[in-house]
């Protein structure tokens, strides 16, 4: 679990500041409460004696004992952030449309009515509040003979002939009749919205337990697509089909010890590449200094001998004051040796120095991202589609866990499409494309042209390619094997075939920078194509 993050701090201090229910206490309390469940420690803080307060806490208690729901978060802290921003999400809403309505609006409005109503009106029509209140309570809830009572021996004299006394004692009688149909209609009013929260928090906890459930199942499975697949509360559930299907094939690879091992080949089909990479950039080194300027005289920084009549001191002037000392001035003043005051002004100097660098670092480029097109037709049908299934399977896995993206073509008369990057949103079309019936004829154009497209895409420019099929189908369209060769030469993109069949088209084939062709009814046909696989394991 995670104690500290930056977003979920942010949001706490949000959600007490300014969320819009209760006050700022029980806010604070509640933002306490979650941290502690969040982090699995007691909560060790001072509790609340407040309705609402105590109903969220039972809340968020039953929140996160719902069962591996702290196992899902472990360790993760995108989910664990995800699921306290839906809670506190969830929190505010309800509070929001349950405190927004209830069905006594009438009855608050009667009340607030009814507390500004003067004295003397209410002589005339109180019997009918009474009457409204016998109706609505019962005896044991609110006496209203009691105060039929008491407000009719106010009201058998003429309201001009109370005292004073009179008319305290009958504003204490009212304002305790009053102050209990007040605290009856907020008691009906707090078990209403109780029992509406109660209802969302239900729906709530169900569809979380759903979500914890969907997840627990998809990691045991599809390990490690789970890393990918996020948390989002507002996605429909996967339907159970699909759990079922990819279970079923993932059972089949993990049988399939040699198809695992064929699928890792594949991903090394393309090693990752050293590159060394060099920058030169021109780089201004920027200086400032302070420099002496002598035409420039704006502070004393001391005495020196000159000349200078204007700045000489006055114990040289003195000098000339007495006869016999004005020959020592003169003396002085043509030996430049006057005693005077010194001033120099500094300024600051900017200067530039333009240096080139270059600069050199070694980048290891990545593997690049798979695009996998996998023939769906019907003469795929058999055992060539059971193993064109289970090794796509296998070739995502893999890929996901070698952190590379991964896109799906499958191709029959049409094209079908999965970028396994939104896994996410993808599980039910995978599913379903591992639990269809191969149908249709073969062409092979469209999911090439869809390859191509990739291939024009940021995300996929750097992908290998590999075509899954029997490879019977009609020719190609020139155009496009033209662009193919482009890329090949051009932006050393790798095309692959895995050809399924006992026979297949040479001409298709020769188009293609690996091929392998292997007859998918020989028995150990899987280790056949491993062997053939290694024997360019080691290809740049």
């Amino acid at each position: 679990m995670l104690p500290t993050d930056d977003v979920l701090e942010q949001e706490y201090h949000r959600f007490v500041e300014f969320g819009p229910l209760l006050d700022r206490r029980t806010r604070r309390y509640l933002v306490e409460y979650l941290k502690a469940k969040v982090t699995g420690h007691p909560y060790q803080g001072e509790g609340l004696s407040d309705r609402y307060a105590e109903y969220f806490q039972r809340a968020l208690d039953e929140v996160f004992q719902i069962d591996h729901l702290l196992f899902v978060c472990e360790n993760n802290e995108s989910i664990t952030r995800q699921i306290v921003l839906d809670t506190l999400y969830w929190i505010k809403k309800t509070f929001a449309k349950v405190a927004a309505k209830h069905p006594f609006d009438k009855e608050a409005d009667m009340l607030q009515s009814w507390s500004v109503t003067p004295a003397k009106a209410f002589q005339t029509r109180y019997s009918y509040l009474l009457q409204f209140l016998g109706t609505t309570y019962t005896r044991e809830e609110l006496d209203t003979a009691f105060y039929q009572d008491r407000l009719g021996t106010y009201f058998a004299k003429d309201f001009q002939e109370w005292t004073d006394e009179d008319r305290r004692n009958f504003e204490r009688v009212l304002t305790d009749l009053l102050s209990q149909w007040d605290a009856l209609l907020q008691a009906k009013i707090l078990e209403y919205q109780l029992r509406k929260f109660n209802e969302s928090k239900e729906d709530y906890v169900d569809l979380l337990g759903q979500k914890v459930e969907e997840y627990r199942r998809l990691k045991s499975i599809l390990n490690p697509f789970t890393d990918y697949l996020g948390w989002d509360m507002s996605r429909d559930l996967w339907q159970s089909t699909s759990f079922d299907t990819l279970k079923a094939y993932d059972e089949l690879l993990t049988d399939e010890d040699s198809l695992r091992r064929l699928a890792d080949l594949l991903g090394k089909l393309r090693e990752a590449e050293i590159e060394i990479e060099e920058e030169t950039f021109e780089k201004t080194i920027v200086r400032q200094e302070w420099r002496v300027d002598p035409l420039a005289r704006s502070e004393i920084v001391g005495i020196h001998e000159s000349q200078d009549l204007n700045h000489l001191l006055s114990s040289e002037a003195a000098l000339l004051s007495h006869d016999v000392t004005e020959t020592v001035f003169l003396k002085k003043y043509a030996d430049s040796s006057l005693l005077t005051l010194r001033y120099e002004d500094r300024r600051l100097v900017r200067s530039e120095d333009q240096v080139m660098e270059v600069n050199q670092r070694i980048k290891q480029r990545e593997r690049g991202p798979f695009i996998v097109c996998v023939d769906t037709s019907q003469s795929m049908m058999g055992r060539a589609e059971e193993i064109a299934k289970v090794l796509t399977l296998g070739i995502l896995k893999m890929a996901i866990n070698s952190n590379r993206r991964a896109y799906l073509i499958s191709f029959s008369t049409g094209i079908k499409t999965i970028d396994l990057h939104d896994i996410a949103n993808s599980i039910d079309e995978l599913a379903s494309f591992l639990n269809m019936s191969f149908y249709g004829g073969t062409d092979a154009t469209l999911a090439l042209y869809e390859a191509l497209r990739q291939l024009k895409s940021h995300d996929y420019q750097d992908a290998d390619v590999l075509m899954i099929s029997d490879f019977v189908m009609y020719k190609i369209d020139q155009d496009i094997l033209n662009e193919v060769s482009f890329y090949q030469h051009n932006k050393s993109t790798e095309f692959h075939s895995l050809a399924l069949a006992r026979e297949a088209n040479a001409e298709l084939l020769s188009r293609f920078d690996t091929n392998w062709i292997y007859d998918p009814e020989r028995k150990g046909i899987i280790r056949e194509l491993s062997r053939g696989l290694a024997t360019i394991q080691g290809r740049p």
